[in-house]
């Protein structure tokens, strides 16, 4: 190899290849340590805990989740293979979330740096990799952690997105690279639908805007289109073959818009949720020294919001299509070449996931962030790839960035190291073991967790309490509320609400129980008979006698 007339030994050529994957390799253990330290400060919660068990159940012979119920989002083809894989190797128990979560996220940041090279190599690659890093590699404890930490809730999202991108770019682009471009985002729709609005919708919208600005409708671009339409109904094809075959079923996402008076607060929660993700919120944070890292990290989400902009001002540049200039003159298109197309995807992708979030019907609180948590390693790609070629350029950036990644590894060790409290219902979990208590009920936060926190010992399965305690047909299976084929004998309500009437409820409905042991943040009631006798289901939205008698699930379309 030659460059500038000097003779380049080949082996330091492929050494300055490897070293990315080498550092990769390094670095990908101390990150799934540190993330795994860090979920573990937060506890087991349900949700991830039944992600926990469909992933045994899957394991145990029912691949198909005969007679579960999933949520709008199944995670079947991207976050319960991890679990599965966690729990090969790793097994069943309390720990197993926080496992999966490390992995989870360790293999987004890993993605995150690799979409964020591109094509890259020596010291701008260096860069491109270090500012998306540093953006998304380091979630402070609180919102941000919960969202990121705890349980599968589109933080996974970005694994077979940022995977079918990197594809795209680094395949050579023959007549199959659409047909498996398709393949990979209707693998990731069957696990979240939310790709079809920041992956599909995305594919679509830059790739027939390429195809117009390029005044060819032959090419690659306009064979991507297709592609999106393509991937959305292979999906929608897989899910029915699934559901036909017996599979689990799940509910139709909402998809209820705002009204217009409250765009103007959804906005600023969008804002503030954001922050949150990017842990640039002081108020997410505790003490001094934590709160004046987010602004370090506010440093991150501002470098994010500027890619964003030179990336869609880049696409929508005037004459790049040469449409004003002189035939036969280069137009400006021409002379930059034909643009970044990973980057005008995810830069689509996070705005759209913005703008579905504002006039949507979804924001709530500050755990909304979960509804936008693809937009941290989305805008940490972008910032690599727009900033990191401009950084590798000036002199003094390495002892600037080596300062800022100090800061970054201490902050990082700092919340791996910090104390632990125990999680709710671990308490419970532990006093029904010992007890001997093998099968009961539980609101939903004081159930699967349960279950899970036992090893499976202690089986306490999810209901509601309304009107009536009822079985809840979300994150449960069928069977499990059968009375021929278990004994229900207690009941786990949550007291955590100020003002509950679980209580109340369940002794109208079952009467005083035999014990009660109080708990903090629950309440254990004990009986002396079966509480799934005559027990009414919530089957979501409907009620019904039992949840054998919940209404069949269709195909939950889009």
């Amino acid at each position: 190899m030659e460059r500038a007339g000097v003779d380049v030994p080949q082996k330091s050529v492929q050494a300055r290849h490897r070293s990315p994957w080498l550092l990769a390799v390094v670095a990908a253990p101390l990150l799934f340590v540190a993330y795994l330290l860090i979920s573990r400060q937060l506890g087991v919660n349900s949700d991830g805990a039944s992600n926990a068990l469909q992933a045994r159940e899957m394991l145990d012979g029912n691949p198909l989740l005969r007679g579960w119920t999933v949520t709008d989002v199944s995670f079947y083809t991207n976050e319960l293979l991890l679990f599965m894989l966690v729990e090969l190797v790793y097994g069943f128990h309390g720990d197993t979330t926080h496992a999966t979560a490390a992995l989870v996220f360790t293999l987004v940041v890993l993605l995150v740096a690799a979409a964020a090279k591109g094509r890259a190599t020596g010291r701008e690659a260096a860069a491109r990799v270090a500012v998306a890093v540093a953006i998304v590699a380091v979630p402070p404890l609180g919102h941000a952690a919960i969202t990121l930490l705890t349980s599968p809730d589109h933080t996974g999202t970005a694994i077979p997105l940022l995977a079918t991108w990197l594809v795209l770019e680094r395949f050579r682009p023959g007549r199959g690279l659409p047909v498996l471009v398709a393949a990979m985002l209707a693998w990731a729709q069957i696990a979240d639908p939310l790709v079809m609005y920041i992956g599909v919708l995305p594919l679509i919208l830059v790739g027939g805007w390429r195809a117009w600005r390029e005044r060819s409708w032959r090419g690659l671009d306009a064979r991507l289109v297709l592609a999106g339409v393509g991937s959305v109904v292979l999906a929608q094809v897989a899910l029915t073959l699934l559901r036909a075959a017996g599979g689990f079923g799940a509910h139709a996402a909402e998809a209820k818009l705002a009204e217009l008076s409250s765009l103007g607060g959804h906005l600023w929660l969008g804002v503030r949720v954001v922050a949150v993700n990017y842990g640039a919120y002081p108020p997410d944070r505790v003490g001094p020294l934590d709160t004046a890292m987010s602004a370090v990290h506010l440093v991150g989400l501002l470098a994010a919001a500027a890619a964003l902009v030179v990336v869609v001002a880049r696409a929508l540049r005037p004459g790049a299509a040469g449409s004003l200039l002189p035939p036969g003159a280069p137009s400006e298109r021409d002379r930059r070449g034909p643009g970044d197309r990973l980057a005008e995807l995810v830069a689509v992708g996070v705005l759209v996931n913005l703008g579905a979030f504002v006039v949507s019907a979804l924001p709530a609180d500050l755990l909304s962030a979960r509804q936008v948590v693809a937009v941290l390693p989305l805008g940490a790609v972008l910032a690599g790839r727009v900033w990191g070629p401009r950084l590798a350029t000036l002199p003094r950036a390495l002892p600037v960035a080596a300062v800022v990644a100090l800061l970054l590894v201490a902050e990082l060790v700092g919340h791996a190291a910090a104390r632990r409290t125990p999680g709710h219902a671990e308490d419970v979990a532990a006093w029904l073991d010992a007890r001997g208590l093998r099968y009961g009920l539980g609101e939903y936060w004081n159930a699967n967790n349960i279950t899970l926190l036992t090893s499976g010992r202690v089986a306490v399965r999810p209901v509601v309490a309304g009107d009536r305690v009822a079985a809840y047909r979300w994150e449960s299976k069928v069977d499990w509320y059968d009375p021929a084929a278990h004994d229900a004998t207690f009941l786990v309500l949550d007291t955590r609400t100020p003002g509950t009437r679980s209580e109340a409820v369940a002794l109208a409905q079952f009467g005083a129980p035999a014990q009660r042991h109080e708990f903090a943040g629950a309440v254990v009631l004990v009986y002396g008979k079966d509480l799934l006798v005559g027990l009414p289901a919530y089957c979501v939205p409907q009620t019904a006698p039992s949840i054998a008698e919940c209404p069949t699930h269709g195909v939950a379309l889009f």
